[in-house]
């Protein structure tokens, strides 16, 4: 192969960069360019384009004709040359070699097209010379003469091919694009997930909390029958903020309604989804809260189990509550924003009907006055529409 026409220039070995070819150097045919059409004609079908293919490709087949399929469309495709469908480069293939003497797809032709035939006819006149004489070679004469009969099934199956394409071929485009940046970030995403998830069981297990592997809020209890003929048990539901800035996370409310001692929360995301706070009041007796931070996957009827939201001042937080606007939904359950003492109360939460809860920063003693506070507002509210002891509610 050839960079240019010159038959004394240098040889090339990459077929990408070749322009010309040439057979042998001592042949009467000048040096022929890759884009010259042959006389193997393709035959047009669903996923291939009829028409002569050029000597580049003619002969690629030819330098890949040990190659398997995979590797021959790998190597069509990053060298740019039109890659043949398999009975196409098998009878390709066959006739330059010289155990076929005629081909299906190699038409009559005058001109250009003859003389590349020609000169493409040098490997198979050179492989048929070396065999004259020899047993072998009169078993191949013969059996050139004799063209087999295809089977129907086999003739068949060659009408459906399709050329077949890899992901290189496919993500290909018009540059070559590295994503080797998506491996790296899937491999990120998949250790943090596994180091939180691993995080959130060991501090479940060591306060004594259930820990559900499945996520999101699902795992809400349904209610179940009382010995109450049209009587229900309804655990009341408090869904909290999932915003980064919220004080009361997943990992520290247990700690804060329960033991009423407010906890840092840590700055990774809590892998507990649900926590049951055991509450005894004068008002209500023995209940027991069910707490969330997600209401995804809540049923039609855990909306009338909701009894408090806490809110940072955020209204995103609404938007897939069954009431997204929140006067109307500070109407209908209570709310509450906790803040530290001193910090200044959002504008959005003094407008809502919510009550401001605020935390001392530094004297921890004071958190039980302040979380029984909270249970003291909450409880009245639950009474006055209805809840009464054991988490059941008399409407």
């Amino acid at each position: 192969m050839l960079a240019s026409a010159d038959p004394s220039g240098p040889a090339v070995e990459d077929i990408a960069t070749a322009t010309h070819l040439i057979f042998p150097a001592d042949s009467a045919v000048s040096p022929l360019p890759l884009s010259t059409p042959t006389r193997f004609v393709r035959k047009a079908g669903p996923n291939t384009t009829g028409g002569a293919i050029d000597l580049r490709a003619a002969y690629f087949c030819w330098l890949c004709r040990d190659e398997n399929v995979a590797q021959y469309i790998a190597l069509c495709g990053e060298k740019d040359v039109v890659n043949l469908t398999f009975l196409e480069r098998a009878s390709l293939v066959t006739w330059l070699e010289g155990a076929d003497e005629q081909s299906d797809y190699i038409v009559a032709d005058t001109g250009v097209g003859a003389a590349t035939a020609q000169a493409l006819s040098e490997p198979k006149a050179a492989a048929a010379t070396s065999k004259i004489g020899t047993a072998e070679g009169a078993e191949m004469k013969a059996a050139a003469k004799v063209k087999r009969p295809m089977d129907p099934r086999l003739e068949r199956t060659y009408a459906i091919e399709r050329v077949l394409v890899n992901r290189n071929t496919v993500l290909r485009g018009i540059k070559q694009t590295d994503f080797s940046y998506v491996r790296k970030e899937a491999m990120e995403s998949f250790i943090r997930s596994h180091n939180r998830s691993a995080t959130g069981a060991q501090a479940a297990r060591q306060r004594g909390a259930p820990y559900n592997t499945q996520r999101g809020p699902s795992a809400v209890t349904a209610p179940t029958p009382s010995s109450g003929p049209s009587t229900k048990r309804r655990d009341p539901i408090i869904l909290l903020s999932p915003s980064a800035s919220s004080l009361l996370t997943m990992s520290n409310i247990k700690d804060f309604l329960e033991r009423g001692a407010y906890v840092t929360a840590p700055p990774s995301a809590s892998a507990v989804n649900i926590q049951m706070i055991n509450r005894t009041s004068n008002r209500l007796g023995q209940v027991r809260f069910v707490v969330v931070d997600s209401c995804e996957r809540f049923k039609p009827d855990y909306w009338d189990r909701v009894v408090a939201v806490f809110t940072t001042g955020q209204a995103w937080q609404f938007k897939l509550y069954k009431w997204h606007n929140p006067h109307e939904l500070f109407q209908r359950v209570k709310g509450f924003c906790v803040t530290f003492s001193g910090d200044p109360v959002p504008e959005s939460a003094r407008a809502w009907n919510v009550d401001v809860v605020q935390i001392d920063k530094v004297h921890r003693f004071r958190d039980r006055e302040t979380v029984e506070g909270l249970w003291d507002v909450l409880e009245k509210w639950m009474e006055a529409r209805g809840w009464s002891g054991k988490g059941k509610s008399a409407s």
